[in-house]
């Protein structure tokens, strides 16, 4: 038989609840563990994708570093080819860029002068009637002098400078413009030097402009400009030679009758209508 069994019974109740407890603590414990290592797996997932997204950081951030370099690069290549431009520029010689900036000044004078001869030209006077004579072989007095020839003169009609005009200008408003020019050629034999010749030459510039004929026109305003350059028609003679020409299509002479206008007449009314139409040229 035991002895003292109380004792015992109280030490092997002590031994099972110890166990127990060692066995609740030893479960826990590896519980632990096993969150702990599912944490640190997670960890090392997400430490290779940051590792992974910052090598493509990188190389995006190099390869807009070579972006960068190119452009700059670039940049200064232009720069270059731009200063290279600049300097090949002041080594043209003065001479050449004044040339080129008085070539249209040159081209226009050129037009007007070739206006102005052939209006010369065309107010060349014809041969007298003893030159025509003498080559003709008519006879000879016993002198040895050509024997006059008998010769009408022409009736002169003595009307008043004012009125010849006047009658002249009513056939242009009424639109007979050839009676017209006859009526103002008339008056200009008769009266070459009054302070009405330049207007009826002028008139009869208007008159051939009327019929269409703009070589006619160009003739008249041209011996307007050059028998009374210090009339009062002169501007407005410019702008309708000017017309004419445009008519003729002869635009770049057009423009140099405008441009002459519009240089010596600035203020006048004719001046504004030219400068109209050299826009309306140059814009064509």
């Amino acid at each position: 038989m035991l002895k003292n069994p109380g004792i015992n019974l109280s030490l092997v109740c002590g031994l099972l609840l110890g166990l127990i407890l060692f066995s609740a603590a030893a479960g826990q414990t590896k519980k632990t563990y096993e969150l702990m290592y599912e944490d640190i797996q997670a960890l090392k997932l997400q430490v290779q994708e940051l590792t992974a997204l910052l090598k493509k950081n990188q190389a995006d951030l190099q390869e807009l570093k070579d972006q960068v370099k190119l452009l700059g690069d670039l940049i200064r290549k232009t720069q270059a080819e731009q200063a290279s431009l600049k300097d090949d520029f002041r080594n043209i010689p003065v001479q050449f860029q004044l040339l080129s900036s008085k070539l249209e000044e040159v081209q226009f004078q050129t037009a007007i002068l070739n206006d102005i001869l052939q209006a010369i030209q065309n107010l060349t006077p014809p041969a007298r009637t003893d030159e025509k004579a003498a080559r003709s072989g008519k006879p000879k007095t016993a002198g040895g002098e050509p024997q006059p020839a008998e010769t009408r003169k022409p009736a002169v009609v003595n009307i008043p400078a004012q009125e010849m005009y006047n009658n002249a200008y009513g056939d242009y408003l009424k639109g007979n413009y050839s009676l017209a020019i006859d009526s103002f050629k008339l008056f200009l034999q008769q009266y070459p030097n009054t302070p009405l010749s330049d207007n009826a030459l002028y008139w009869i510039g208007e008159c051939y402009y009327s019929q269409e004929q703009y070589q006619e026109a160009v003739d008249a305003f041209n011996e307007l400009l050059i028998s009374y350059p210090a009339g009062d028609k002169v501007p407005a003679a410019y702008l309708k030679k000017g017309m004419s020409l445009v008519q003729l299509g002869r635009k770049d002479e057009a423009l140099a009758t405008f441009k002459l206008l519009t240089a010596k007449y600035p203020t006048q009314e004719e001046a504004r209508l030219a400068q109209q139409r050299i826009n309306e040229l140059v814009n064509k």
